[in-house]
């Protein structure tokens, strides 16, 4: 009898278990669907071939903006393996598209109407009509930073922010030049302090802060080009060392800001494209990117225009505590 009982109690443990053991994995931020599409090449106008995945949260009833990640190996991290970026795009009604590409500009090789080509297919293929208009959250490593920079060239009101992180090489002098509606895209700049920082995007951060762009400079101490155990090939890197790398303390809520202040609240991309809000950088805070001092901005100085430019008091204060030490 004994035994039998112990038989019973063991089956209804093992049924409860199973019962259960949905909850685990139904975190709605983490749950979704991967799709593909391959955009064909074509010469007029100029597409480049190239595939994409698309996700998003499968609860999202109308997908507000994505998240577009470009370069292999951080960018698959990026899209696949990091839950803060997935729970970010839960909380804004976010799609993230990753690009399987590799490109020095977007604009001379088609790579520009390529991405726009693809959104076009996904929307007609998952009957998403807001994936033609939804604006971009750009975000770039290494020569996919190089494609973010000349993106917002591109296509300056499709983007609400962008990400550039760690852009090692130099870039043609002709490709550094913004325009006035360009300059006023918000953006940071990702930076390893052992990486191989080329003076020219130093200067496309200074000229255009000069000019009064929502751009901020972003050290990450201790880190080089790639996280420690990644490369082209692999990806060994360790939840922490992904984190540091990645700035997520920085990132994610300045993403957040940027989407809160920019995304008009009756914008609806599923009928047109959605006109972003300016920002006014007469407002927020200033960050000296060598003491790591913050300030509020006072509009009648200039020095907010010579360092860190930041929406609020909680963002500036985060990218301080994140860039330390402040000796280079």
């Amino acid at each position: 009898m004994l035994h039998r009982r112990f038989l019973i109690a063991f089956v209804v443990f093992v049924i409860g278990c199973v019962n259960k053991a949905p909850t685990l994995h139904a975190e709605p931020s983490l749950t979704g669907q991967i799709h593909l599409t391959d955009v064909m090449g074509g010469q007029d106008p100029l597409i480049a071939a190239s595939r994409y995945q698309l996700w998003m949260p499968e609860d999202t009833s109308v997908v507000r903006t994505i998240f577009v990640i470009n370069m292999r190996a951080a960018g698959k991290r990026v899209f696949f393996r990091d839950p803060l970026w997935r729970q970010m795009a839960a909380r804004h009604s976010a799609a993230m598209m990753y690009c399987e590409f590799e490109s020095k500009s977007v604009r001379e090789n088609g790579y520009g109407a390529s991405m726009l080509k693809a959104c076009d297919q996904f929307a007609d293929s998952l009957d998403r009509p807001e994936l033609r208009h939804a604006p971009f959250v750009l975000w770039g490593h290494s020569m996919g930073g190089r494609v973010v920079q000349d993106f917002v060239r591109f296509l300056p009101e499709r983007v609400l922010t962008f990400h550039i992180a760690l852009r090692a090489h130099p870039t043609p002098p002709e490709q550094m030049e913004e325009g006035a509606e360009a300059t006023r895209v918000p953006g940071l700049y990702l930076m390893g302090e052992r990486d191989g920082k080329p003076s020219d995007i130093r200067e496309h951060f200074n000229r255009a802060r000069r000019l009064g762009a929502p751009r901020a400079w972003v050290w990450l101490p201790g880190q080089s080009h790639w996280p420690k155990g990644m490369n082209f090939d692999q990806d060994k890197t360790s939840k922490s060392e992904w984190k540091a790398w990645a700035a997520h303390e920085v990132v994610i809520p300045w993403t957040e800001a940027m989407i809160e202040m920019r995304m008009p609240d009756d914008a609806d991309p599923r009928r047109e494209p959605v006109v972003l809000r300016p920002i006014d950088t007469r407002r927020g805070w200033y960050g000296d990117i060598q003491s790591g001092t913050l300030n509020p901005i006072d509009p009648s100085r200039d020095e907010g225009r010579t360092g860190s430019w930041f929406p609020n008091h909680a963002v500036a204060k985060a990218w301080m505590d994140f860039s330390r030490p402040w000796s280079r």
